[in-house]
């Protein structure tokens, strides 16, 4: 069966283009029926060798009982490190979906719906969906989130 997606709130709305390839990479990933809750991330294993490249990115999907086939997107972070002796990386970008809000490690926390926020993801997403679309990560993979 296929597997829809759906954005948890209404404050940000995904791009076409990407709302098409995450469905495609929900569609890759063979899932136990009685997974609620699944993290999908996407990385290029080279970032953390040279520190350079694409950020790593985790999204976050949540499922109820009723409509199994119906993802809903619960939040996107972006990470990076955060600065050149760190040995871990950080959150970069935090759009929180479900709870409506917004983290940039510059200016902390703020509205989701924020104009300033809604073009910053607008952007993040279209640049994101070309490196998804260019088979830029080199590792794909899901984890069921036990609650």
């Amino acid at each position: 069966m296929k597997r829809e997606l759906l954005v948890h709130g209404k404050d940000l709305a995904l791009p076409k283009s990407l709302h098409r390839h995450l469905e495609v990479v929900l569609d890759s990933f063979s899932l136990r029926t009685d997974i609620n809750r699944l993290s999908v991330n996407f990385r290029d294993t080279s970032y953390y060798h040279r520190r350079e490249g694409l950020h790593p990115v985790e999204m976050r999907f949540e499922r109820d009982d009723i409509n199994r086939h119906i993802w809903k997107l619960v939040f996107i972070a972006s990470f990076s490190y955060p600065d050149e002796h760190s040995p871990n990386v950080a959150p970069e970008l935090y759009f929180n979906f479900k709870r409506g809000w917004f983290y940039q490690p510059d200016i902390q926390g703020c509205e989701l719906a924020r104009p300033q926020v809604i073009d910053l993801f607008t952007s993040w997403a279209l640049a994101f969906c070309r490196q998804l679309r260019n088979q830029h990560f080199d590792d794909i993979s899901a984890n069921e989130i036990r609650t």
